[in-house]
């Protein structure tokens, strides 16, 4: 179950569906061996809480045959998914496969239900929390996305700014953490009227997870400049799959002016 949730965690991470938590690899040889902390400890007084409260095995049971049973529903529908759009195979025989047996794991459902105040609420509840954590993060996350596409800088300012950008260039080279792929975020502005200095060079990164097994070593690293070749102002996407972790014993990337 540990294991699970530190996986489950981690792929709801990476699709931007959960709030981002430190995860630590602990093996370098296999991938997909991770430790998070937070989830951890949350684990650990969750259950303490949940046995000392009810204490009686049949409640405990009531509770774990509603997590088993939801867990049935939900894989029972995304094979369903994958057999319309990927393995596209007959309605027909989807129809049956869906009927049979999502309609036996919610006659067993419903029976569990009928218990929900013995011990199943609990999971309910829980489970309703985690929906609301999911969803508010997904929707700030899309608006704050949103907001950086509506105020990113616009070519024309740089230009007009030209290639010191209207302040001093000092020698280094900036990293700035962005999502867009493409223009200039609006934050960059924001460092362009705060900060006394701008490095000689400025790199926008964007990190993208894509639906893919692997992601070839030439492919992994886009570049491409941002504006002309005197202002030194570049942009990373870095793409890798859901399964990866940027930062993890990758190659170290190194730029020429």
């Amino acid at each position: 179950m540990t294991t699970a949730t530190f996986s489950c965690i981690k792929q709801s991470t990476a699709l931007g569906c959960f709030p981002r938590l430190k995860i630590i690899h602990t093996s370098r040889k296999f991938m997909g061996q991770i430790y998070v902390p937070v989830i951890n400890w949350f684990l650990l007084v969750f259950c303490l809480a949940f046995v000392a409260t009810f204490g009686s095995i049949t409640d405990i049971g009531n509770a774990y045959g509603t997590a088993e049973l939801g867990i049935m529903m939900m894989t029972t529908i995304l094979v369903t998914i994958i057999m319309l759009l990927i393995w596209q195979i007959n309605i027909f025989i989807v129809l049956l496969f869906v009927i049979f047996f999502l309609g036996l794991e919610l006659v067993f459902f419903t029976s569990v239900l009928g218990s929900a105040e013995a011990g199943s609420w609990v999971l309910l509840i829980f489970a309703a929390i985690l929906f609301m954590i999911m969803y508010i993060w997904t929707y700030g996350s899309k608006l704050k996305y949103e907001s950086e596409v509506k105020q990113k800088l616009s070519m024309d300012l740089m230009m007009e700014l030209g290639c010191n950008l209207g302040s001093i260039r000092a020698p280094g080279i900036s990293l700035v953490y962005n999502e867009l792929v493409k223009g200039i975020p609006a934050i960059f502005g924001h460092f362009l009227t705060t900060l006394p200095a701008i490095h000689s060079m400025i790199i926008f990164v964007c990190i993208k997870y894509v639906p893919v097994p692997v992601v070839p070593q030439s492919e992994r690293f886009l570049f491409r400049r941002v504006c002309p070749k005197s202002y030194h102002m570049f942009r990373c996407i870095a793409r890798y799959v859901v399964s990866q972790c940027f930062g993890h014993g990758h190659d170290l990337i190194l730029l020429e002016h």
